[in-house]
């Protein structure tokens, strides 16, 4: 099986607008978010192939110093960034997309290629991991890469799992205590704080001395 990860990413300035940061403070903790996902993924054996999709430059560069592919999309959302992705996977003959978030506090590798295992034996399935709010998508594979369309909106953990169901396909909800966390309110923020172990613990200290 071929599977390719797409990583959307916005607009470095536009990012995580919930957290209360000032300009410089979410550009270096997107950029430090973007390059420790890339390193996370880089490990999993099952990812064919790493995509960045994103219309910031920076991106671009990044991607072109870990070595991993980068996809210009236009500042339209996530669904706009897949549906680009969706054309890679079509070129390069892709059966299988998994969907990685650059905010994924406690992302493990060993965690994406059990998924991945389980994917690699379902010709037609959806794996589905929920934010820990149950509300959002922190993890989404399909295969194969355009079994439906994505929805990357309100609610878009309930959308997917419909959109799933709807093709007759295996939908598989995994509520992962690792992969269902994220960064995206202040309560999130805080969270990171009081738990200085986990990948992302040093990226605060840092971002509280920029301004």
């Amino acid at each position: 099986m071929k599977t390719a990860a797409f990583i959307p990413v916005k607009q470095f300035e536009s990012s995580k607008t919930r957290l209360k940061l000032t300009r410089n403070q979410k550009i270096v903790l997107t950029e430090m978010m973007l390059k420790s996902t890339i390193l996370a993924l880089k490990k999993c054996k099952r990812i064919s192939s790493i995509v960045t999709i994103s219309a910031d430059e920076r991106v671009k560069k990044i991607s072109t110093h870990y070595g991993v592919k980068y996809t210009f999309s236009k500042e339209k959302g996530v669904n706009h960034a897949v549906m680009v992705g969706e054309g890679i996977c079509k070129e390069n003959l892709y059966n299988a997309s998994i969907i990685v978030p650059i905010d994924l506090i406690y992302l493990d590798p060993n965690e994406i290629d059990l998924l991945l295992s389980i994917t690699s034996k379902l010709n037609r399935c959806s794996i589905i991991v929920p934010s820990v709010r149950m509300d959002g998508t922190n993890l989404l594979i399909r295969r194969p890469f355009n079994l439906y369309g994505t929805s990357y909106d309100n609610y878009s953990y309930y959308n997917h799992i419909q959109s799933s169901r709807e093709t007759g396909a295996r939908t598989i909800v995994v509520k992962s205590v690792n992969l269902s966390r994220d960064l995206d309110t202040l309560d999130d923020y805080d969270n990171i704080k009081a738990h200085p172990t986990n990948r992302l613990s040093h990226l605060i200290s840092r971002i509280q001395n920029i301004r």
